[in-house]
């Protein structure tokens, strides 16, 4: 299983924010060596989901909210990622011919479920790196 870029950005700026108590787009994406513009996308929907305050201008900037340290990982990853791992995962559009009776599905799944409880046991305050 791979998660993808945004999630692992999603991460990565709550990893930081730990450390600073307000930063720039600009300074994380410098940071982690990451291009601005992707990063913008993973800030923006951190701050819709709550989980970050964002101010624009020359003194604005991100930072952590309190709250937030308390949220599991899990929550964080299930908001950046699609766990469709095969088609068949996803009723709309499978056309599996295999599905109704299926052992390779259910198997997944119930990894997939394993995972994200596995996730639950850890807190973004868990995460925490000297930067």
């Amino acid at each position: 299983m791979k998660l993808n870029l945004k999630t692992d950005y999603a991460l990565r700026v709550l990893i930081f924010l730990q450390r600073k108590e307000k930063a720039t787009i600009r300074e994380v994406a410098e940071y982690y060596d990451v291009k601005k513009n992707h990063l913008s996308v993973v800030v923006n929907k951190l701050s819709e989901l709550g989980y970050i305050d964002s101010s624009p201008g020359p003194k604005g900037g991100i930072s952590l909210k309190a709250k937030t340290l308390e949220k599991s990982i899990a929550e964080i990853i299930l908001e950046f990622e699609d766990f469709d791992l095969v088609e068949c995962f996803n009723s709309d559009s499978s056309s599996c011919r295999l599905d109704p009776t299926c052992k390779l599905k259910s198997i997944l799944k119930k990894a997939n479920k394993q995972f994200i409880n596995e996730l639950k046991n850890y807190k973004v305050k868990d995460i925490q790196q000297a930067i």
